[in-house]
């Protein structure tokens, strides 16, 4: 924690404020282009093969407007809400700079193990911001236990819960590949 204080000390003045109003707005607009332009949506997810071949290095940075996949408009609104939720508690617990250092680490790593797993096994292995976001409502269920979801808007459960049965489920995905 020392490192991280001295680190906060000298760069957190660069910290953005409300990191996940700007995270929410990228999603929004991904989401608009994907529906109004499909074309173009292809030309920000994070492909290493286009990257190390055709040098489309704003694919480094642009993949991070692709919003996690939904099935509908009603349930994207509810996953955008959440998010932004989730988020600004996270942010409000550990303060900007610590938030913005988890986040944009996560970017970060995403983009370095999707590099070396093309480098290595040369697949295109790419979930956008899924990953990025569950380990939002991870470390969220981890810091707030017995917070409580109304899953269905019916059933109340506790953070700590959810975050077992995710853990679980993803745990018995990569077991079962």
């Amino acid at each position: 924690m020392h490192f991280l204080n001295k680190m906060e000390r000298k760069f957190g003045r660069f910290a953005i404020q409300g990191l996940m109003k700007y995270i929410i707005l990228f999603y929004v607009a991904g989401y608009l282009i994907q529906f109004l332009a499909p074309q173009a949506y292809s030309f920000l997810t994070l492909e290493p093969f286009m990257i190390f071949h055709y040098g489309q290095v704003w694919r480094l940075v642009s993949w991070v407007l692709i919003p996690p996949p939904t099935g509908n408009i009603i349930f994207m609104l509810i996953m955008v809400v959440l998010y932004y939720q989730l988020g600004t508690a996270l942010e409000n617990t550990w303060g900007a700079f610590r938030f913005n250092l988890y986040f944009f680490s996560g970017v970060l790593l995403h983009v370095i193990a999707c590099l070396v797993i093309y480098l290595i096994f040369g697949i295109n292995f790419s979930m956008g911001t899924f990953y990025l976001n569950l380990s939002l409502f991870f470390v969220y269920a981890y810091l707030f236990p017995d917070a409580t979801f109304l899953l269905f808007f019916i059933f109340p459960i506790k953070a700590k819960w959810l975050g077992i049965i995710e853990g679980i489920f993803y745990g018995l995905t990569i077991i079962g590949g």
